[in-house]
């Protein structure tokens, strides 16, 4: 999970249509009014088309996207078609959170909290910060920690960066062969926030020894550029560490 800018809502969510859509609810609670193509698009262009929790691209293979209430229907109605209170997310958070109730138990909103600042991931599970009962919510609410949905891809690749870390290394701190520095500029992209679980990623490269001494000798033959250099301030805005 990393932090989102919230953007502004669209310009054909206007005031009217919120209002009548939010009365059409309320009116029949079975009615999904929510569910408008245009609407799901920008809903997910928030979260750069990842679920907001999890970071897993959506609508890739089952992982369709869902418009999630981050406040839940009920009993908060009034803000069924609230811009801010919609949350793109994928199924399974979804499904988990259901109709948790984020005002009594209050969970991290990314559009709101800075995730930073309640966890840290360590061996592709998501832990709590100073015991923090709000991140214990969210990790329970949101099934951050569910082993076959997201710790076990989550440990695929972190395995696969550690070893493009390990090969990286071996090239240009053993046999000092910078050729391949292009090479690890594409590996720091890959904690782009606007990739799949950048937050691991970036906490995967920037907590690796290796990249630290990768690092060192690029700057010691004045070969760490600016381009590696917002590289690496981008991995350090995504990066949940200790």
């Amino acid at each position: 999970m990393i932090k989102f800018d919230l953007p502004p809502k669209p310009t054909k969510l206007t005031d009217e249509l919120q209002d009548k859509l939010t009365q059409r609810f309320k009116n029949n609670p079975d009615d999904s009014v929510w569910n408008i193509d245009w609407l799901k698009d920008a809903v997910s262009a928030k979260s750069y088309n990842k679920c907001c929790y999890s970071e897993i691209f959506l609508g890739e293979e089952s992982k369709y996207m869902e418009i999630e209430h981050f406040r839940p229907k009920k009993p908060y109605s009034d803000e069924v078609m609230s811009w801010e209170n919609l949350m793109p997310s994928c199924k399974k958070c979804n499904t988990t959170k259901r109709n948790h109730d984020t005002v009594k138990e209050p969970i991290v909103n990314p559009f709101v909290d800075n995730p930073k600042d309640y966890f840290y991931i360590e061996d592709s599970f998501y832990r709590t910060k100073a015991n923090s009962e709000k991140a214990k919510i969210s990790i329970k609410k949101l099934g951050l920690n569910d082993i076959p949905h997201f710790v076990k891809p989550r440990d695929r690749t972190s395995k696969k960066t550690t070893e493009i870390l390990q090969y990286l290394y071996k090239l240009i701190v053993s046999y000092k062969d910078y050729s391949c520095a292009e090479r690890l500029k594409n590996l720091l992209s890959t904690g782009n926030r606007k990739e799949a679980y950048s937050a691991l990623v970036s906490t995967i490269i920037l907590s690796d020894t290796n990249f630290q001494h990768i690092e060192n000798q690029l700057r010691k033959n004045n070969l760490w550029d600016n381009e590696l250099e917002d590289l690496k301030q981008e991995l350090e805005y995504c990066a949940l560490l200790k």
